[in-house]
């Protein structure tokens, strides 16, 4: 009865994954955060990459900030985007604090980030605060959709209507303990990330809020506070999608059941995402370790705060392709 019943949950689990997650996404097909600076007074910026292989009207786009926790959508906090961004590009919007002689919440931003900028944001005249994010913000990026009449989120950063303290963080649940990921950093999406989508349906393509904790970990790599070189420019494996396509890989869990660390047979650089899902059907992030075995490609997951149990850990390759294993935590 017990193993029908994980078998059962598997499968529930992956039906809702698939129902939530779209399951023929196109790569490459939507512009995206590529990267995400909270510096030091208002150095505050966000880089977007176009990863399709056409220009961009950016007049359809919007960003929006949800601050400290709300989900309630306010004008104040969103800024409607302009120009073109033509394929393979990227477009950097900075806060809108250049004024040289003022001081305070107004100090301008240094001036190899002005230097930088392909867009302000935000009004001098301190109507609009699309752009005064502090670490503990979510941030979407919206496009008008015409055949429902609003706007339709296509990438997020944060989970709208969560509050970290001070900022989203690299330890599970990411609400504050351990290192900081969201403030006072320079964050840069993993090269692997081809879109900021999570679902297609009815021909509408769409970013959804996460539905558990919002790990930063998975897609962004941390770097020091006010570093702008990288603004301009994004490295990303669109223009490679042939390289990822990974067929056919075998999964094996040991040592298997365990009391702490789990070690599976696949390439690191071949994941994109990890989580488990316990017989209850609670899905549960998981802190992704490099093992003692890195120059086999081999990782490391920690269990040592898991309650003993069954659960099924479930695994997306870069090309999409999921594997379902059981792992057993004594």
């Amino acid at each position: 009865m017990m193993q029908w019943r994980f078998v059962a949950v598997m499968v529930g689990f992956l039906l809702n994954i698939s129902n939530l997650m779209g399951q023929n996404i196109p790569k490459c097909s939507e512009i995206f955060f590529s990267e995400y600076v909270e510096g030091s007074r208002n150095n505050k910026a966000l880089e977007i990459y176009n990863p399709t292989n056409k220009t961009v009207n950016l007049g359809q786009y919007r960003v929006v900030r949800w601050p400290n926790g709300s989900s309630q959508f306010s004008f104040a906090l969103s800024h409607k985007l302009s120009g073109f961004l033509p394929s393979r590009k990227t477009i950097v919007l900075v806060i809108d604090k250049q004024d040289i002689t003022k001081v305070g919440l107004d100090t301008p931003v240094v001036s190899i980030l002005k230097q930088k900028a392909t867009l302000f944001l935000g009004n001098t005249d301190s109507l609009n605060f699309s752009m005064s994010f502090n670490g503990n913000d979510a941030l979407s990026l919206e496009k008008y959709n015409a055949q429902l009449g609003k706007y339709v989120a296509v990438d997020i950063f944060g989970k709208i209507g969560a509050k970290p303290n001070p900022c989203w963080t690299d330890k599970y649940p990411y609400l504050g303990q351990g290192n900081w990921y969201s403030m006072d950093r320079t964050l840069i999406r993993k090269s692997w990330i081809t879109h900021g989508l999570d679902s297609v349906g009815n021909g509408i393509l769409m970013a959804i809020n996460p539905t558990s904790n919002f790990n930063p970990t998975s897609e962004w790599v941390s770097y020091p506070k006010d570093m702008f070189d990288s603004l301009g420019s994004h490295n990303c494996n669109c223009e490679n999608m042939g390289l990822f396509d990974i067929k056919n890989l075998e999964l094996q869990f040991y040592p298997n059941p365990t009391v702490a660390k789990v070690v599976f047979n696949i390439e690191a650089s071949m994941v994109k995402n990890i989580c488990l899902v316990s017989l209850m059907g609670e899905v549960i992030p998981l802190e992704l370790l490099s093992s003692s075995e890195e120059q086999f490609g081999k990782l490391e997951l920690n269990l040592e705060n898991m309650k003993p149990g069954m659960y099924a850990c479930w695994i997306t390759l870069l090309s999409g392709t999921t594997f379902v294993g059981k792992i057993m935590k004594d």
